[in-house]
């Protein structure tokens, strides 16, 4: 090799030298890249369909997200993974729902760990929670309703709540207020829900969080006839209240939510990722076609390009 090189120093001279050698340097680098190639293992729960597809969903746009080897295995209940991490020896595994999780805890290998498809904050793996940004959520209000001055919504929890964080600051930006109400129990959010509707003004909305601010099928009822006589705005972080008549609702993208989790891979292995659950921003947004036409809202061309699924008039 070192003869053959001087050979083509002596009769291409030392200018063009220099090339050949850089080429050859580039692809010895990038033989070696491709034979160390990071591998990432991602882990969900075998469950029946309809469910299945959403984990599957999450595994394919994890490993298309993944820069490196990616493979996807469904775990059984209790399924001992421990010779599963031992034959696979990925670098990082992503952990798809709490079962999956607890199977890598019980196994007892020091693997580097990502999370998803969980709602629980208190995880310090890196990952995405399954609860969505409510700057994804309050912008698509701002798209669909631009006149809502006022968002009211009633939480279970005192102090902090993962699902508005940010979310008064987000709507102070764009004129608008967030007014949080503290309930104890479903008798005191109803309590809470009839003043609201009692007292409710045109450019006011009421926000259903995702663990149902104590919304039970009565009183959604009651704030759907609201939303009917007095033009108030409802919209929830429940795709099936759409169907019976809220105005909208994000849900999770599967597959860009996996594609997401895949990148989130990469930091992991970079040492760039933060401990914690990111909120979750890959969301696909449900509006109610007749909702939003009684409410007099321009559901525009260019309004329905940035919706995904649209009920249909009636």
């Amino acid at each position: 090799m070192k003869q053959n090189f001087s050979f083509i120093a002596r009769r291409l001279g030392s200018s063009a030298y220099l090339p050949v050698l850089l080429l050859v340097v580039l692809s010895l680098f990038s033989f070696s890249t491709r034979g160390q190639s990071a591998e990432l293992l991602v882990m969900y729960p075998e469950v029946r369909a309809p469910f299945s597809k959403i984990f599957r969903d999450i595994s394919s746009g994890a490993e298309e997200g993944f820069v490196g080897d990616a493979s996807s295995v469904a775990i059984r209940e209790g399924e001992e993974v421990g010779s599963l991490l031992t034959r696979k020896k990925p670098d990082v595994v992503l952990a798809l729902g709490k079962r999956s999780l607890s199977s890598l805890k019980a196994s007892d290998k020091n693997v580097l760990v990502v999370l998803g498809a969980v709602s629980e904050d208190q995880y310090d793996y890196p990952g995405i929670s399954m609860v969505p940004d409510p700057e994804v959520i309050l912008d698509k209000l701002i798209l669909l309703s631009p006149s809502v001055k006022q968002v009211h919504v009633v939480k279970k929890s005192r102090g902090v709540d993962v699902q508005l964080e940010g979310a008064s600051e987000y709507l102070t930006e764009h004129g608008k207020k967030l007014i949080v109400h503290e309930s104890r129990d479903i008798r005191e959010a109803a309590n809470i829900y009839a003043k609201l509707i009692e007292e409710a003004n045109t450019g006011d909305s009421i926000w259903i969080l995702q663990d149902g601010s104590y919304v039970n099928s009565a009183i959604f009822s009651l704030l759907l006839d609201a939303a009917w006589s007095k033009n108030l705005v409802v919209f929830s972080s429940n795709p099936l209240h759409v169907k019976r008549g809220a105005l909208f609702a994000v849900y999770p993208s599967n597959k860009d939510m996996g594609e997401s989790l895949g990148k989130l891979a990469n930091q992991v292995l970079s040492n760039e990722a933060k401990p914690g659950l990111q909120p979750l921003r890959d969301v696909l947004v449900a509006v109610n076609e007749r909702t939003g036409n009684h409410l007099g809202l321009a559901l525009t061309t260019e309004v329905k390009n940035n919706v995904d699924l649209l009920l249909p008039a009636r």
